[in-house]
């Protein structure tokens, strides 16, 4: 049913300022060209396109051919290629009008030119293989894991089937403003706006119960949502200040070089914060810092460490062990902490 609500939500489009990517992710031959097929026959202005071989300019300009319409993107992992992640970028400014625009200078015959500026808002779905690098984009997608089931029997989509045909033409000047859903509890705003036009088009057709059967996913998309927060740089990093502390197997609040917490974060992440960058990162989580012998260093207390975590909403067994060490039994600090 969210294939359904999602294809369905796209004849909302003219209404909404934002609209969520669906990626259907799964190996080769578990149905997602067949399964992008039915959807091109039942979304609103579809356009199909293939990304073998198209350049970046050329893929912005078959987008904005469907501004405010679906873009159905074959072959999407081959643009997974650019090193400049310019695909990513048009898509996760395709999921908002504001930022789905692109300017670019055409010459007009004269020395001067000319610049164009071209709006490609609008639902994308795409079938791929490996993940994106952007992880805000997995957070404006929702996705559809296909999986192989060689003891079933598949029917060959045809658009010239009679019931693709009226089905087809039963919604073809479908449009509706989307009914107005109320935020579930425990679930970001972030995720919510996701999964909205899904869940107002559910509501449009009077499935009530689907908004429940999603809560679990929704919940799902929660945990991933404060994973890739973690991997910010504040993030990161926190966790190089925890891992400093319990190196020894054991909390050991000591001072920590800035330059300690540089070299861990490249080792573990793979990623650059110079020991200056560190310092602004360190004290907005509300750790103290200081000169010491000549050099620059964080200095960790067991509380402002447990606060940073609660702020990130970062735990693992040690900082819950810490956690457990000083509070008492009714969750208050003990008395040697306060």
């Amino acid at each position: 049913m969210l294939l359904v609500y999602w294809t369905l939500a796209t004849h909302s489009l003219l209404h909404v300022n934002t609209f969520p990517l669906l990626a259907l992710l799964g190996k080769m031959g578990t149905g997602k060209s067949q399964t992008l097929s039915i959807i091109a026959n039942f979304a609103f202005r579809p356009a199909r396109l293939s990304l073998r071989g198209m350049t970046g300019p050329a893929i912005r300009d078959k987008f904005a051919e469907c501004n405010g319409g679906t873009a159905i993107v074959e072959e999407a992992d081959n643009a997974w290629k650019d090193a400049d992640m310019s695909f990513e970028r048009l898509l996760s400014d395709r999921y908002q009008k504001a930022s789905a625009e692109a300017s670019h200078k055409v010459s007009s015959g004269d020395k001067n030119g000319g610049t164009i500026t071209k709006a490609y808002f609008g639902a994308t779905a795409l079938h791929r293989r490996i993940p994106f690098n952007d992880a805000a984009l997995d957070g404006r997608t929702v996705t559809v894991r296909l999986r192989p089931d060689h003891a079933r029997q598949y029917r060959e989509y045809r658009a010239e089937d009679s019931w693709s045909v009226e089905g087809r033409q039963l919604i073809s000047q479908l449009t509706f403003e989307p009914p107005v859903v109320e935020q579930p509890k425990d679930v970001a705003a972030r995720i919510f706006n996701t999964y909205k036009p899904v869940l107002s088009a559910a509501k449009l057709c009077g499935d009530y119960g689907f908004e429940e059967q999603m809560l679990a996913k929704l919940l799902q998309e929660m945990l991933e949502l404060k994973e890739a927060q973690s991997t910010e740089p504040d993030g990161l990093v926190l966790r190089a200040i925890v891992e400093s502390v319990f190196a020894g197997g054991y909390a050991d609040f000591g001072n920590i070089n800035f330059s300690v917490l540089s070299e861990s974060i490249w080792r573990n992440h793979k990623f650059s914060l110079q020991p200056r960058q560190i310092g602004p990162i360190a004290r907005d989580l509300g750790f103290e810092t200081r000169t010491s012998h000549g050099v620059t260093v964080v200095v960790p207390t067991p509380a402002t460490l447990l606060k940073a975590c609660d702020e990130c909403e970062y735990t693992d067994e040690a900082i819950e062990e810490l956690r457990r060490e000083m509070l008492g039994p009714n969750g208050a600090p003990r008395a040697s902490e306060t």
